[in-house]
């Protein structure tokens, strides 16, 4: 839209004099912004960043160095000759009183034979001054939710107040250039171009006046200030135990598996201060041991008491999600449903071998689980979250992703929209209801 006020009216100005990002740092970018694949069959393995092949024998422990084009990467068993991948990354500067975000999308796609093919481009400005006052500057994104598309001239951009697509401007960078440049009070608290886990935005509104969240980012535990982003109080209950953890540079590379794990310590009364229980060697190892130890316990327990209470929860579950048992996703093999009862529960996480039904996952509100099926055998269990329509978590057995992980990935993501659609369903028919009910009393 065309600017209104003075503030924004300097901005688009300014905007033209904001320094213009070198070849060096799009370079940076295909380099570290990026997972550099290969993908091996049986006699070969195909680099996509140079779309050459060579020997397997050069593998080691799932990653390899071409030996054409030197990149180090990850390799995966697939027969595929092609790919593709969108991220975001940023640059930050100083532009008179304004703190500058530069966000960018690059896009690569590969193909057998042929090196990557790039496209990077400039998607949005953050014109951030000291009063927070935020103004920004870029395309038009067509896609509510999430980023995934975006068009037209850079022009002034707004927020939608809307409750599910008021973050679509909100960007993730995966990474900030080193060459960024951060306004000093920010400095102090943490935010440098070693930012991870939550948006700049995020990190500006939530660490001025939260002292988990800025001693998180200052400790570099990116994946643990991630999940306080979402779930505050879980990581607020076992806050001690957090910090007695860091004291001990223990580094929580899996936050979720790691609060589930407090949470069976918890169950088994161990003591959550002790860096014997809260540092364990093998986080996996442990998680699954105790949650195998806490389902022997259950398995033995009386059943009728089970049942009885898997009723009442029942009841309480159909009664919050029920408006959501009709939502089916299909794409050629998969299948997603909607875990339809407390016992659909108890067969995933017995199934799968996690803790979904130990954990009463069906008693969390702002919580909806599917099961991904691949030609109908349970493959892995998604987790999203409803007031964020974002995926939490999507694990296969044993808390590990499958082979079929990204597609259930993109197949849930791209229909999120319906899921927003069943929650403004369900929120127009309360209105009427109660308008109705105030109606017959009058």
């Amino acid at each position: 839209m065309k600017p209104r006020t003075k503030a924004q009216f300097r901005v688009v100005e300014m905007s033209q004099y904001v320094n213009k990002i070198k070849d060096e740092v799009f370079d940076w970018a295909k380099k570290e912004c990026l997972e550099h694949r290969a993908y091996a069959t049986k006699n070969n393995v195909l680099c996509l960043d140079c779309g050459e092949s060579f020997s397997p024998t050069l593998v080691s422990r799932n990653k390899a160095t071409c030996p054409h084009c030197k990149t180090k990467v990850k390799v995966k068993q697939s027969r595929c000759t092609t790919d593709r991948q969108v991220n975001y990354f940023a640059v930050t500067e100083l532009v008179v009183e304004y703190q500058v975000v530069i966000n960018f999308e690059i896009i690569v796609t590969y193909k057998k034979g042929k090196k990557a093919n790039y496209y990077i481009h400039e998607i949005l400005q953050y014109w951030i001054p000291p009063d927070k006052k935020l103004v920004m500057y870029g395309k038009s994104h067509n896609t509510q939710g999430f980023c995934d598309s975006w068009s037209g001239s850079m022009e002034i951009r707004t927020e939608s107040n809307s409750y599910y697509s008021g973050g679509k401007y909100d960007i993730y960078a995966r990474k900030y250039h080193p060459s960024s440049i951060v306004d000093y009070d920010y400095q102090k608290l943490g935010i440098d171009h070693n930012l991870r886990g939550i948006s700049f935005l995020e990190a500006i509104r939530l660490l001025p006046n939260n002292s988990k969240a800025e001693t998180l980012l200052k400790a570099k535990e990116y994946d643990l200030l991630a999940y306080y982003n979402n779930q505050s109080g879980v990581v607020s209950r076992y806050w001690d135990s957090v910090k007695i953890a860091m004291r001990h540079k223990y580094k929580i590379k899996d936050a979720s598996m790691y609060f589930d794990y407090l949470d069976f310590l918890r169950y088994f009364n161990k003591d959550l201060h002790s860096p014997k229980y809260l540092c364990p060697k093998n986080l996996h190892r442990e998680h699954n041991r105790l949650m195998n130890k806490k389902n022997e316990i259950q398995r033995l327990r009386n059943l009728e008491e089970r049942r009885k209470k898997m009723i009442d929860s029942q009841k309480y579950y159909v009664e919050q999600k029920k408006k959501f048992f009709d939502l089916e996703f299909k794409e050629k093999d998969i299948t997603i449903n909607v875990l339809k009862s407390v016992e659909e529960f108890l067969e995933e996480g017995e199934v799968l071998n996690h803790c979904i039904y130990k954990n009463g996952y069906y008693s969390k509100e702002d919580s909806l689980c599917f099961s991904a099926k691949i030609k109908g055998v349970r493959t892995e269990t998604i987790e999203v979250i409803l007031s964020k329509l974002k995926v939490e978590q999507c694990r296969g057995n044993d808390n590990k992703p499958t082979k079929h992980h990204k597609k259930i990935l993109e197949l849930i993501n791209k229909n999120l929209p319906k899921i927003r659609a069943v929650i403004e369903q369900s929120n127009s028919k309360k209105k009427r209801n109660q308008k109705k009910s105030l109606i017959n009393q009058i």
